[in-house]
């Protein structure tokens, strides 16, 4: 008997679909936990864990939901090896690899060992006291790791990597994305799509003022250090566009490759290429 984590953003819309997903869950004797406010929230009370209790006591991480969905339960398995399991319930849903039409059919597949995992890289930001060295936050993203400033302000930003200065920056912020996320904020702000089998990262400012700077592709073993130069502005660190940390020119930014990679259970028969030119319409006409 093996033991599933689901994790769902709680709505009315989902409510009938969670309910059939437990009764198929339930039907191969697998033991489900939902967290507690969430099974609250959709009257499932019986299968209410805290968090703490489903990281610890959990098999398999089932997402039923879009991209933010994996990204929440990438953060809630962080440092562990469970295998994520993702179903589609949203709309673009770039990072997701099935479809929930057909949960049960996978759900054969995973227990009879017929699917397989990939390793998604994962990056750790750490947000430390720039004279002292004292660490403040430390936080993963699957996705990116982002310096934001306040609306209409630009910024200036000295970035080092592997100790080595490389330039300041005056731009609105920058992104430091993995593989996985380059087909978020990274491709709109105009950086590489990079295929998630490469293990890398992608350094990118945001509107710079210069027409010269562009990404740069690091290798994945690099250490990107950020200090702000701007004084009296205020300015955001962004861990997946869901965790929100404040930084200054008193803070240091120290961004590198995590310790564990995302366990990504995958589909043999999504082609990359297909959802390249699906989620983001290649070949079409704009007219």
């Amino acid at each position: 008997m093996i033991t599933v984590a689901l994790i769902v953003k709680p709505n009315n819309q989902v409510f009938d679909t969670v309910k059939d997903v437990i009764k198929i869950l339930d039907k191969y004797n697998i033991t489900v936990l939902l967290e507690y406010t969430i099974s609250k929230k959709l009257d499932l009370g019986q299968y209410g864990y805290p968090v703490d209790y489903i990281r610890h006591n959990t098999d398999l991480a089932i997402v039923l939901g879009g991209d933010g969905s994996l990204l929440n339960a990438s953060r809630i398995f962080s440092g562990l090896d469970i295998p994520i399991l993702t179903f589609n319930l949203g709309r673009l849903a770039f990072i997701i690899e099935y479809e929930v039409s057909e949960f049960e059919n996978i759900i054969q597949k995973y227990l009879a060992n017929q699917i397989t995992t990939k390793k998604r890289t994962k990056l750790t930001g750490i947000i430390r006291n720039k004279e002292t060295k004292e660490q403040i936050f430390q936080e993963e993203a699957l996705n990116d790791i982002v310096i934001s400033n306040a609306p209409s302000r630009m910024i200036e930003l000295s970035v080092y990597i592997d100790d080595s200065f490389v330039a300041r920056y005056r731009s609105d912020g920058a992104i430091i994305s993995t593989p996985t996320g380059s087909t978020g904020y990274t491709i709109s702000a105009g950086g590489p799509i990079i295929h998630p089998d490469i293990d890398t990262m992608i350094f990118l400012p945001i509107c710079p003022h210069s027409l010269s700077i562009r990404p740069i592709v690091l290798p994945v073993t690099s250490e990107i250090s950020i200090v702000l130069d701007s004084l009296k502005t205020d300015c955001y660190i962004t861990y997946d566009g869901q965790i929100l940390e404040k930084f200054n020119d008193t803070l240091e930014l120290i961004v590198k490759k995590s310790s564990k990679d995302l366990n990504l259970v995958v589909n043999p028969n999504r082609n990359y290429y297909n959802i390249l030119r699906s989620k983001l319409r290649w070949g079409e006409s704009s007219c």
